[in-house]
């Protein structure tokens, strides 16, 4: 089975990494993938490429041809020259609509589409299967006609894991000294991670009084304001508390250095894989600490929230700042994260799953199911040429 895998990205982000570690896991049930993504916003190095050619797995950048007839017609080209049997879309957004109109048109290439942001807009057509991360979203969407799927983020529990043979010492890398290490590992973004990433610097200002570093690795739009956030707790404390290192192709050195690690979605999943202290941030502020109470409701939320909170930096600093107290909280909650992430979350099986969702698509979508979803993407286009008649003329602009 060859199938055409759309990424949402080619930045390094959770979602897009997760496609690779598919496409490497899924060889063994047969099927050979190929990536592609839009090339417009690909950042430097270090990119998705840079991870996808260390895991062995070619990834094709392309130019989407202007407008959604021209971007349809390249797709279903692709499909032909590949060889392609499914097409299997990453994100909301980008590829899903050109799929439909091109290479699924009139149910000819089976398709189905992965959504692991935190909800599925209504964008989303409905009778195609659709895979998902959260098991809040997997009851949401459970009157969907074309199925749903719950797949969690995978993590490599073996390249992944306490004492992983390769992985360098962060500390001598960066010269981190001796005291002890909160982690981020995270894209820099303005939306969804900026803010939380800001609470764990401004954290620092206490926890800092004990030592202890935070360590950022990653890069995105709001670099430059966490920097200038960082650059002020540090003048305040008088030493680098907080350290931004950028991104890293292979952030393994960042998680095994850690004695606590700050995160959400997949990022956090890795954490627990490493058998490390784990507090999980939400977007607006929330935080809490992964322990035996607290672990299937955070895994039912991928662990995230939107929830705001009357005191983020307090609260955050709090959990930090006792976890880092205690040693051997710290080693069982690891030990515990470990155990947990190797029956939820391991790669193996979650590729199995998903090669299942492959092979059921093959079978189950077909012209009726793409019908079905043609008044949908009618209604949507009669407002988009509805609007479009409607936008007045520029000002200073005479008709003809």
């Amino acid at each position: 089975m060859r199938i055409l895998v759309h990424l949402n990205s080619l930045e390094l982000g959770g979602t897009q990494i997760n496609a690779v570690d598919f496409a490497v896991a899924s060889r063994e049930h047969g099927v050979t993938s190929v990536l592609v993504g839009d090339r417009a916003g690909l950042p430097g190095s270090p990119n998705l490429l840079d991870y996808a050619a260390e895991r062995g797995v070619s990834v094709r950048a392309y130019e989407p041809a202007p407008g959604m007839r021209g971007h349809s017609a390249q797709l279903s080209a692709f499909v032909e020259e590949l060889g392609i049997d499914l097409i299997h879309v990453y994100g909301m957004w980008g590829a899903a609509r050109p799929v439909y109109w091109g290479p699924a048109r009139w149910g000819r290439t089976p398709w189905v589409q992965t959504v692991y942001e935190m909800s599925v807009a209504p964008v989303v057509l409905r009778h195609m299967p659709l895979i998902v991360g959260t098991g809040y979203l997997l009851e949401e969407q459970a009157d969907r006609p074309g199925g749903t799927v719950l797949i969690s983020p995978p993590v490599d529990l073996v390249r992944d894991a306490p004492a992983s043979p390769g992985v360098p010492d962060l500390r001598a890398m960066a010269a981190l000294g001796g005291g002890p290490l909160v982690v981020i590992v995270s894209r820099l973004d303005s939306r969804m991670k900026a803010r939380s990433i800001g609470i764990a610097i401004e954290a620092m200002r206490t926890v800092g009084e004990s030592g202890a570093t935070l360590v950022v690795v990653g890069a995105g739009d709001a670099e430059a304001d966490l920097r200038a956030r960082a650059r002020d707790v540090n003048g305040s404390l008088g030493r680098d508390a907080v350290r931004m290192l950028g991104a890293m192709s292979d952030p393994r050195a960042a998680y095994a250095a850690a004695d606590v690690v700050l995160g959400m979605g997949g990022s956090a999943a890795r954490a627990l894989a490493f058998g490390k202290p784990l507090v999980v941030q939400g977007e607006a502020g929330w935080s809490r600490v992964f322990d035996r109470a607290s672990a299937d409701g955070l895994a039912r939320s991928s662990y995230w929230s939107p929830d705001e909170v009357a005191d983020p930096v307090g609260d955050l600093a709090v959990s930090v700042a006792a976890l880092l107290a205690d040693p051997a909280r710290r080693a069982d909650l690891g030990r515990f994260g470990r155990e947990f992430a190797i029956t939820r979350f391991g790669l193996p099986a979650m590729a199995e799953r998903l090669c299942d969702v492959y092979r059921g698509a093959m079978s189950s979508y077909a012209a009726g199911a793409w019908l079905a979803d043609l008044p949908r993407e009618g209604r949507r286009l009669a407002e988009k040429v509805g609007r479009a008649v409607a936008r007045p003329e520029p000002t200073g602009v005479q008709a003809a």
